[in-house]
């Protein structure tokens, strides 16, 4: 379990990227964003690229950053659609972008050529975490058992690998196109992947000096889940760690760790508390007022010593929004 900020505490609101990502907000609505933001001086506003300029010039004066979400939200757009959007994002004041992974890649193997005969046996073994690392790459030429180099416990057919190299240099392009100090999110839609699918993009995250891998873009599928923040995070611990199995040489560049956002289905300050506990360091929802609001809450029940209300406050563009669109 790891150190989660104080309840109602500003460490814990700079763990926020507020968001709305409708596709029917209005300005009115992003203004109400930027003004939330700033009362609670959360860690950034995640929108759309048209909102993006409003954002940023509605948070002068404040440490809130703009985050603009990137191939939103399918993740299918060609590389050179993303890269045109991230240039379009930083150029008008985006700090942080988050970026969706072509998760279709990892769940699509590539069948280039049919089975030899028509009742050769089906290949099930699921090969996404195959070939990743240069120990998987010596394990797949490595006979075991008296048993034939293609037989080895890590070899799989040509033809069953996902693309990985394509997905690879999408994130080195935007990566390179987008350095640091931007900071970049890769949204891996684990409700759409398998875990080792998860492990395999967060190995091409970690090569392309990617900052955060997220869960979810909140509107395909469940969003962030316990299993999934865990898993990933322990990928993300492993790749920025030096140990016998991956050569004493971590994958992510610098050996600084990858970070953790979960986002989609944060609703309170329960589901706040659990990702953080599971080693996220970042949330992604609509609902970052009434997390606070039920800090708080929390705080001041504690001090007077009893249980109080914990009811919602009245509706406002936070609790008429975060049923819809994901987040």
């Amino acid at each position: 379990m790891y150190d989660v900020p104080e309840t109602g505490s500003k460490e814990l609101a700079k763990t926020v990227d507020h968001t709305v990502l409708k596709l029917d907000v209005r300005k009115e609505g992003v203004d109400a964003l930027c003004s939330e933001a700033r009362t609670e001086n959360f860690k950034s506003v995640c929108v759309r690229l048209p909102w993006v300029q409003r954002c940023v010039s509605n948070l002068k004066g404040s440490d809130v950053v703009v985050a603009c979400v990137v191939g939103f939200h399918e993740g299918t757009q060609d590389t050179y659609s993303k890269l045109r959007e991230a240039r379009a994002a930083v150029a008008a004041g985006a700090k942080e972008l988050d970026i969706v992974l072509n998760h279709s890649i990892l769940t699509k193997h590539n069948r280039s050529t049919p089975p030899t005969h028509p009742t050769s046996p089906k290949h099930t073994r699921d090969s996404t975490a195959d070939t990743i690392t240069a120990a998987n790459t010596a394990a797949n030429s490595r006979p075991t058992n008296g048993a034939t180099v293609a037989e080895g416990p890590y070899s799989a057919r040509e033809d069953e690998i996902p693309d990985y190299s394509a997905i690879y240099r999408e994130l080195a392009s935007l990566r390179s196109l987008c350095p640091s100090p931007t900071t970049l999110k890769l949204i891996l839609e684990t409700s759409q992947l398998t875990e080792a699918q998860i492990i395999a993009a967060a190995h091409l995250a970690a090569a392309a000096n990617i900052d955060f891998i997220k869960t979810s873009t909140g509107f395909n599928g469940p969003g962030a889940t316990l299993p999934h923040v865990k898993l990933m995070v322990t990928a993300a611990e492993y790749l920025s760690t030096k140990t016998p199995s991956n050569g004493g040489s971590p994958v992510r560049a610098g050996g600084k760790k990858m970070e953790v956002k979960a986002s989609g289905g944060i609703r309170g300050l329960e589901d706040a508390r659990k990702m953080l506990e599971a080693g996220a360091t970042r949330l992604g929802t609509s609902s970052g007022v009434w997390i606070m609001q039920e800090g708080r809450s929390v705080v001041e029940q504690k001090k007077k010593g009893n249980e109080g209300n914990n009811d919602r406050p009245g509706a406002t563009r936070l609790y008429t929004d975060d049923s819809v669109g994901g987040y």
